[in-house]
């Protein structure tokens, strides 16, 4: 039984181990696409759907950079402050059109509201960037 355990254990290690490459290896592609400015597109939509975590956006520019998307595609705000938006707000936002892997919402660094800006790209960009850094630890 004990051999049955460590054996186990070596390769759950063993397995863990060897993930730590791949996120760190992914991390960089992060780092490199979003730290480039030539990345980010402005663009413009309806809030379908808004929550703490995320809003989905109705978008139909998004089609033009990503081919294999819908026109509704859901985002999360890189802001320390929260941002009130209701359904149905038409809003100009600034994001990188790529997704990094399945299910990864798409950022947003700039939002604008009725002209208004509620994200400036500056502290957006920086706080993506932050986040990133930090997938170090996870």
């Amino acid at each position: 039984m004990k051999k049955l355990i460590c054996i186990l254990f070596v390769i759950v290690l063993s397995f863990m181990l060897s993930c730590y490459p791949a996120l760190e290896n992914l991390k960089s592609k992060m780092i490199d696409k979003y730290t480039n400015d030539k990345n980010y597109v402005t663009l413009s939509g309806e809030i379908i759907e808004s929550n703490d975590d995320y809003v989905e956006i109705k978008c139909e520019e998004l089609t033009n950079y990503i081919n294999c998307t819908k026109e509704n595609c859901y985002y999360y705000i890189y802001s320390e402050q929260t941002i009130e938006l209701s359904v149905g707000d038409q809003i100009e936002f600034i994001t990188v059109p790529f997704h990094f892997y399945d299910g990864q919402k798409l950022p947003i660094v700039e939002l604008k509201k009725g002209g208004k800006t509620l994200l400036s790209f500056e502290e957006g960009k920086k706080n993506l960037i932050n986040w990133v850094n930090q997938l170090q630890g996870k």
